[in-house]
């Protein structure tokens, strides 16, 4: 009597599959679970098939899922996030905005505080408590003017 493979079997390579799939990065084990629940629902119907014919659909589905998946997830990914975002470039997103000077400039170097931090600022000499508008980041100074 030679070894059978049963339906359950594919399954549990599926449930193992997604356990990777949740441990690992990327998303690879997802689509090989996918190929593999569906050799395993297609050998629970015909019970009868051959282990290559099983090795086939288990291949044919995982490809079909990874190619037929691949916009949905990197819709949930947010891949397709705007080049401009500031999220790791935080002196990017103060450009434009107008602040308070927390010491004066004198001879081109000042300070602001911003939120629990304070940043070093050039430009034209202006008292304690002007308030000046950020038009560049050079390294950590920003560049600013006097704002109206």
């Amino acid at each position: 009597m030679g070894f059978k493979i049963v339906f359950w079997y594919w399954w549990a390579l599926a449930a193992m599959l997604l356990v990777f799939e949740m441990m690992l990065p990327g998303v690879v084990f997802l689509f090989l679970a996918i190929g593999a629940a569906a050799a395993g629902l297609v050998l629970l119907i015909a019970s009868d098939l051959s282990l290559e014919l099983q090795l086939v659909i288990f291949a044919v589905v995982s490809v079909v899922s990874a190619v037929g998946l691949r916009r949905t997830l990197r819709r949930l990914q947010h891949i397709d996030a705007p080049a401009t975002s500031t999220l790791n470039a935080r002196g990017d997103a103060l450009v434009g905005q107008i602040f308070v000077l927390d010491a004066p400039i004198l001879n081109g170097r000042g300070r602001i505080i911003l939120g629990d931090g304070s940043w070093t600022v050039t430009g034209a000499d202006m008292v304690k408590g002007a308030r000046v508008r950020v038009t560049a980041v050079n390294g950590t100074e920003l560049a600013v003017v006097p704002a109206p």
